[in-house]
């Protein structure tokens, strides 16, 4: 890695010391505020997950992606895209409700592995894991709201913050990578029509196979060489009805159109145009040039999952050796995360932009595989409101400087605007649905 290369900064929360009003918490605190202000990411060097119970999970994800697939197909549920998911032999994933309770990775093992021996202690090892991450999550949270001097907002709304999702991921690369291409797509452009926004329940209807990290919407050939379809996956809180003609796998909040896509919209349609407002840089996070050019070009065609942007409040996302999570930073360039032992991604979503009031990033981001002959797993852990939760930024967020950018909205009532036709055509859902005329 070139030293002109751009990279996501490094967090370090392992350190034991680390409590809330200690020195260290508020050096760390800074930091991670930074971080998610400049990039709406950052890795996270976090050493509470062992490397037992890292390797466990993984064993444990091998022997189910290895289930018959009529096996994986009873992976079902009413949330759309919260099952079993596939696209096109290059990915699959897994999805399991709140996997920090026993109870509920109880449910999704003996549903894939009826009556199996082993499932108690892959159940267990699954939460064990769910709930460290929840751990990282809350302390996250904590560091960001209480860095803008709003921590009893925190403490009265935690509850209301803390769903959880779990989505686990296989990829492979396509057949015809060529070996350079791990760095070839660092520092390009995205070259896509996409509209990306999903999210808590939403209706889907697809001709396409699509798999995505995060909660997705999506039409065109991501991919695929053709097709078309909607889709939502994993920040997803209110469950409504799916209709699908095809698998599209998604592994958190995303839409999109063309051949990217996933919880902001990437690229501008035209005759949407009347419903929507211009989407600024600094809403999105990055440069007007991350435009649609409508169609899917080879770059695209060899993602894994899609460029988007995630519709939850925050992700989690552990991946396993094998690197392919690509971050776009506000100059427009693309940081190819390679992952350490220890190493944590956090991405920040639109819905903790909004109760921010704009104050962080939301990146776009994407997964690309390029290892050929090798399997990329990963695991993400996706927080999201309550879906009649009302998201609108605490008082002390607005003032003069800050004027309110979003009327306040609850999840589940983004997610059922974007299943109109002008929100399945806006360039950002979010903007689109809730923006301040003139903000």
């Amino acid at each position: 890695m070139g030293a002109d290369t751009p990279q996501l900064p490094v967090i370090y929360l392992s350190d034991q010391t680390l409590k809330p009003g200690s020195e260290k918490w508020a050096e760390v605190r800074s930091g991670v505020r930074k971080a998610l202000e400049e990039y709406g990411a950052f890795e996270v060097s976090y050493d509470r997950v062992t490397e037992e119970l890292k390797k466990s999970v993984l064993d444990a994800m091998i022997e189910l992606f290895e289930l018959p697939v009529e096996a994986k197909q009873r992976n079902v549920s009413p949330k759309p895209y919260m099952g079993y998911s596939t696209h096109n032999g290059l990915s699959e994933s897994l999805g399991i409700q709140d996997p920090n309770v026993l109870e509920k990775v109880n449910e999704f093992t003996q549903l894939l592995r009826p009556d199996c021996e082993g499932n108690k202690s892959m159940s267990e090892t699954i939460q064990k894991f769910s709930e460290k991450l929840v751990e990282l999550d809350v302390t996250v949270k904590r560091m960001v709201i209480q860095s803008f001097g709003i921590e009893n907002y925190f403490d009265e709304h935690l509850k209301s913050l803390k769903n959880y999702r779990m989505r686990l991921m296989k990829y492979v690369a396509p057949p015809d990578v060529d070996a350079k291409d791990a760095d070839d797509g660092a520092n390009t452009n995205l070259n896509a029509n996409a509209d990306a926004d999903a999210g808590a329940g939403d209706i889907a209807n697809g001709i396409a196979n699509v798999h995505i990290d995060e909660d997705v919407n999506a039409k065109g050939d991501v991919g695929t060489g053709g097709g078309d379809a909607n889709h939502n996956g994993d920040d997803a809180n209110t469950g409504d009805s799916a209709s699908v003609k095809s698998n599209v796998d998604v592994g958190t909040d995303v839409n999109v159109k063309a051949s990217v896509g996933a919880d902001v919209n990437v690229g501008t349609i035209a005759d949407a145009n009347a419903n929507i407002g211009t989407l600024s840089s600094a809403n999105v996070g990055v440069g007007d040039s991350v435009k649609a050019n409508g169609g899917a070009d080879d770059e695209e065609k060899k993602l894994g999952l899609p460029s988007h942007t995630d519709k939850n409040l925050l992700t989690v996302l552990y991946q396993y050796e094998i690197d392919g999570l690509e971050v776009l930073t506000k100059d427009e360039k693309w940081i190819r995360l390679k992952p350490a032992h220890n190493s944590f991604v956090v991405i920040a979503g639109d819905s903790l932009y909004a109760l921010m009031n704009g104050r962080l990033s939301r990146p776009f981001h994407r997964v690309r595989v390029t290892e050929r002959k090798k399997t990329r797993y990963s695991i993400a852990l996706f927080s999201a409101p309550d879906g009649d939760y009302i998201i609108e930024p605490p008082k002390e967020l607005v003032d003069e400087k800050h004027p309110r950018l979003f009327k306040p909205f609850t999840y589940a009532d983004l997610m059922s605007f974007y299943h109109t036709e002008a929100g399945r055509r806006s360039r950002s859902t979010l903007d689109a649905y809730s923006a301040v005329s003139g903000a």
